[in-house]
């Protein structure tokens, strides 16, 4: 099991190292994103005015700064999910289909083990290289509690990363080895919107469509935002014990069913 962490883990910052410039991207455009949710509908009222009805939408009294801190931290959910679920899916996907090195992990490893390792190692080096432009960002904005504020956020994203990569995992392995469909992009590019649109970003979940919210729902990324929008507005004790047990919970459930289906999909693979 060491053996095969370190060798995800070299593989990983490998591939930072070599797509440096998509992290950059990463970094720029939810920042451009950030200032767009805030400024732009300010500039065609007043900065007060869109204070005052981002407060009445989340149920929160705030300022500018608290109104950007928001902005930013979600654009963090973006960039997790979004992330986590396709390079997840995507990277296993190729592994087992394009790679050829499916019968390697097989023969190192048991291959459950191997999809749980992977969905939980990843999602924990990916977090913090796709989120590090908040923290000089929320340090500026709020002074040392906004480098509080970050680690807070980091944990929740990383934890929430975490089930992501388990749930991302049960889409992965039917797809692998029960399907023929040569494209998986096509599946992380609608999951993906389906989830944040139906997560309630950046307007109450009460507004969006159920059909949406009953996907987003499958996730634990709306208690994600509910718990980043109660940081920002320094309500964070009251949000965190809600979040951790819908975590958990989700957690054990994506772990026994990705679990489940690796176990069955490596039979039907050793068997040929």
């Amino acid at each position: 099991m060491l053996n095969v962490a370190k060798a995800i883990v070299y593989r990983e910052f490998a591939w930072f190292k070599r797509f440096l410039s998509d992290y950059v991207v990463l970094w720029v455009l939810p920042l451009l994103f950030s200032i767009g949710v805030v400024f732009l509908p300010a500039s065609l009222s007043s900065p007060t005015a869109v204070v005052k009805n981002m407060g009445m939408l989340y149920g929160i009294e705030m300022d500018l700064k608290t109104a950007y801190s928001i902005a930013l931290m979600f654009t963090g959910v973006i960039n997790v999910v979004a992330v986590t679920i396709s390079d997840v899916m995507e990277t296993l996907f190729a592994e087992f289909r394009f790679m050829e090195v499916g019968i390697m992990i097989l023969e190192a490893t048991r291959f459950a083990k191997y999809i749980t390792i992977n969905a939980v190692l990843r999602p924990l080096i990916m977090t913090p290289l796709v989120t590090a432009y908040m923290a000089p960002l929320l340090l500026y904005l709020n002074g040392v509690e906004g480098l509080l504020e970050f680690l807070i956020v980091e944990a929740i994203l990383m934890f929430t990363s975490v089930a992501l990569g388990l749930y991302s995992t049960i889409f992965a392995v039917p797809l692998i080895f029960h399907t023929n469909v040569s494209r998986p992009w096509t599946i992380t590019s609608v999951l993906t919107p389906a989830i944040l649109a139906g997560a309630g970003t950046y307007i109450p979940i009460e507004l969006v469509p159920r059909v949406l919210r009953l996907v987003a729902l499958t996730t634990p990324v709306p208690e994600t935002c509910k718990a980043l929008y109660t940081v920002a507005s320094k309500g964070f004790p009251q949000a965190l014990p809600t979040f951790g047990a819908i975590l958990a919970f989700s957690t054990a459930l994506y772990i026994a069913v990705s679990g489940l289906l690796s176990k069955r999909a490596e039979v039907r693979v050793r068997r040929g």
